[in-house]
């Protein structure tokens, strides 16, 4: 089990575990020595270096400003990281007996990242330098993010015995959003 999920546990709904995917995936970041553990908290990358080029996992991040405790759709989401320099997060959907994964943006956008564990990591593995509504449906534009995701890409093809393309496409219709519309009017 990698230490991510570990400190990611005791935060989770009742009966939800980390799907076997994604602790793989953390394990073997934390393995290259992807990892910031510091006072601010611990940190993983799917890239080396200490910029930000991509996706940015820890147990630390927050539903504030979408979602409190008590308010319908809350222990349906778990967020895991934060995908935008704006403060932009990613998040576990637990849509019924689907686990997909989302992106609650700094903006007020909502969208679909990915339909499943082994998806969501073929998106991180794209390259994008952020998952901004925007970005998904492009090639990635920053060639320095791309190149950095260069072993993660080869491990997820090898590992997970999947390809990666070279976009990501924007789910239409976006499922999540109309979900976050009809959470926010029973509150």
């Amino acid at each position: 089990m990698s230490r991510l999920t570990e400190l990611l546990t005791p935060r989770l709904p009742e009966g939800f575990t980390v799907p076997e995917p994604l602790d793989r995936a953390w394990s073997w970041m934390e393995q290259q020595g992807w990892v910031v553990d510091g006072p601010n908290g611990y940190f993983v990358t799917p890239y080396p270096g200490s910029r930000q080029l991509g996706a940015v996992f820890s147990a630390q991040e927050s539903l504030d400003g979408w979602f409190e405790p008590g308010d319908p759709g809350f222990d349906q989401l778990v967020p895991i990281a934060q995908i935008s320099g704006d403060g932009g997060t990613g998040a576990v959907w637990i849509d019924g007996d689907q686990v997909r994964f989302v992106a609650l943006g700094s903006d007020g956008d909502t969208y679909l990242l990915a339909d499943s564990p082994v998806d969501f990591l073929r998106l991180i593995a794209v390259g994008y330098h952020e998952l901004g509504s925007w970005d998904l449906g492009e090639e990635p534009e920053d060639e320095d993010a791309v190149e950095a995701h260069t072993a993660f890409r080869a491990w997820v093809e090898a590992e997970l015995d999947t390809d990666v393309p070279s976009l990501w496409p924007a789910a239409d219709p976006d499922p999540f959003e109309a979900w976050v519309g009809r959470m926010q009017a029973e509150r």
